[in-house]
């Protein structure tokens, strides 16, 4: 894992406008921290932590654009290289991610310890999504249209009612099984990470299922169309 890890640091700059891509994930971390720290409302919460993903998300696609190159394709270690370096390095990335929008929310549920539940369902729901874009990840890149449509129809059913602030609080609440706000918090942040270890798995296993098919070319840019 370690070695995979080093692996995918050490590819990650020779991807595709690794500069813009580096510059716009500090970009949408700090917006996403900021929102976080602000985030009374619902929509600033979510999307604090949405913006925090997509930042690991753009950092996570450069080894994607790597993969696509001619001498990787042909390369004896194409298979890690699309299959476990993609999935740890997913994994690390969001879980940094996932654990700096958790530090932005704790200190917003100091301050405002009335709305504990609420945060913890915005939590939750930034993990949920955050596993769902993982598993995305883990087949976009062989079958674009397929994976894409069944991406947006899962997310049409949690971002809506996140931003409309139609998420029942009380509903969630329910299945925790402590007295105290704190306890739970810790509970749903443990569950929140275990999601996303889960889905780190299961991106992995998909990608060892479709790394021998072809690149979709509608997944990548026009530049890099002309390398496949």
């Amino acid at each position: 894992m370690i070695n995979d890890l080093k692996l995918g640091f050490k590819i990650m700059k020779y991807g595709h406008s690794v500069k813009l891509s580096i510059i716009g994930s500090i970009a949408m971390a700090v917006l996403g921290l900021v929102f976080c720290a602000i985030g009374i409302t619902t929509t600033s919460s979510f999307l604090g932590g949405y913006l925090l993903m997509m930042s690991a998300l753009l950092l996570l696609q450069l080894i994607s654009t790597v993969n696509a190159a001619n001498l990787v394709q042909t390369s004896p270690m194409k298979k890690r290289l699309q299959t476990s370096v993609p999935a740890i390095f997913s994994i690390f990335l969001m879980l940094t991610a996932y654990l700096l929008n958790v530090a932005v929310v704790a200190v917003a549920v100091c301050a405002n310890p009335e709305a504990v539940e609420f945060f913890c369902t915005l939590i939750m729901c930034t993990a949920v999504l955050t596993g769902v874009i993982m598993l995305y990840y883990g087949a976009v890149y062989k079958y674009f249209v397929a994976s894409t449509v069944i991406f947006f129809i899962i997310f049409i059913f949690i971002y809506p009612s996140v931003i409309s602030g139609d998420i029942n609080d009380e509903l969630y609440w329910n299945f925790m099984p402590f007295a105290g706000y704190w306890e739970n918090f810790a509970l749903t942040v443990v569950i929140g990470l275990a999601i996303i270890l889960v889905c780190g798995v299961l991106q992995y296993l998909i990608s060892l299922a479709v790394y021998k098919a072809p690149i979709s070319k509608l997944a990548l840019g026009a530049r890099l169309r002309s390398q496949l």
